[in-house]
């Protein structure tokens, strides 16, 4: 049976999107057209381009772009949290740290940031710093992605060992957005973790209705029928993993 404390996929948010034509910005106008190395759009055409290497997981060059945004203008959000990143994947933990503390420091309503700040910290095991800043982001009513933040905390609490946290967050990334699927797996793996099979079941049933079937849920299903003595379904279920 699954515990509450195995670790599910880490949480993200997915990277800023880059618009194609953004690239274009970065030395490719006539010198009729050229953008001031100076002007805030200079800056932000070197940020977007930071970016798009940085998607494309080529960190040399998003590092390079990103430093020279930065050195004309040293507190760009945007820039700052994406350097973060760069040093974050190049295992750079204390750069990636300083970095988003200066995103932070320069744009404390930088709510993207503060959610991959908060990624960081829980990959780095800083369970309570994470959920501080999650926390902290949550408060954010306009974030497009506010039920993940939830379904985040949900996951953090969960690290700490502090079940009744951890639901509460789970419910409320539920009452945001009821078809985001991620949280209906982590409260329905919760409740197999405290013995409450039965409060399982609606949970996991909605994860499959939403995602579909997979074997992680399955596998979950079959353990939760079983406890509830539901055979047949318990059957079924096995039937599906076995495809």
């Amino acid at each position: 049976m699954i515990g509450h404390r195995r670790r599910i996929t880490p949480f993200r948010v997915p990277m800023l999107s880059v618009l194609a034509g953004s690239l274009l910005l970065a030395g490719c106008a006539t010198s009729s057209q050229e953008v001031s190395e100076a002007s805030p759009e200079a800056v932000e055409a070197y940020t977007q381009l930071g970016v798009a290497y940085l998607e494309r997981a080529n960190l040399p060059r998003a590092l390079n772009a990103l430093d020279r945004a930065l050195e004309l203008d040293p507190r760009h959000p945007e820039a700052l949290q994406a350097l973060a990143l760069v040093y974050q994947q190049q295992g750079e933990s204390d750069l990636a740290n300083r970095y988003f503390q200066q995103a932070l420091n320069a744009a404390p309503s930088f709510t993207r940031a503060r959610n991959n700040y908060a990624a960081f910290l829980y990959d780095q095991a800083q369970f309570a710093q994470a959920c501080e800043q999650l926390e902290m982001a949550s408060q954010d009513a306009q974030y497009a992605n506010r039920a993940q933040l939830f379904t985040n905390l949900g996951q953090c609490y969960l690290a700490l060992d502090d079940v009744a946290k951890a639901r509460e967050r789970l419910q409320r990334a539920q009452s945001i957005d009821p078809r985001n699927p991620r949280g209906y797996l982590m409260l329905a793996e919760l409740e197999v973790s405290q013995g409450n099979y039965d409060q399982a079941w609606a949970p996991l049933q909605n994860y499959l209705q939403l995602a579909g079937p997979d074997p992680v849920a399955l596998e979950l299903a079959i353990d939760v029928a079983l406890a509830r003595g539901d055979n047949a379904a318990a059957a079924d279920y096995q039937r599906l993993l076995n495809h």
